[in-house]
């Protein structure tokens, strides 16, 4: 193997760059945007009751922000389903743990 060849290498922007958890605001601004989707969209309260199979206290504690809506860990899980069903990219950055009601550890 020749000593002067240069092996390519990927440059510093060519990974993704690190980014800080999003705080727990974050998440609740994102179940904001939902609601406001589902408004835009003209979709009923009763129609995601029906599609999705969540209660009316469940879907309007989600769209408020409350992030105890549902138990921790299946709030994660139902905000996931609720934006697949609006067609809204869920945030990579969102991580269970954000999902986790201030207080618990």
């Amino acid at each position: 193997m020749n000593k002067n060849h240069i092996f390519p290498t990927l440059g510093k922007n060519s990974t993704p760059e690190k980014r800080e958890p999003q705080s727990q605001l974050g998440v609740e601004q994102y179940l904001h945007c939902l609601a406001d989707t589902r408004l835009e969209n003209e979709i009923s309260i009763e129609q995601v009751m029906d599609q999705l199979n969540f209660s009316r206290s469940t879907l309007e504690a989600l769209e408020k922000g409350d992030l105890k809506f549902i138990q921790y860990p299946l709030n994660y899980f139902f905000t996931r389903q609720y934006a697949n069903y609006l067609k809204v990219p869920f945030p990579e950055q969102f991580l269970m743990v954000h999902f986790k009601p201030r207080g618990k550890k």
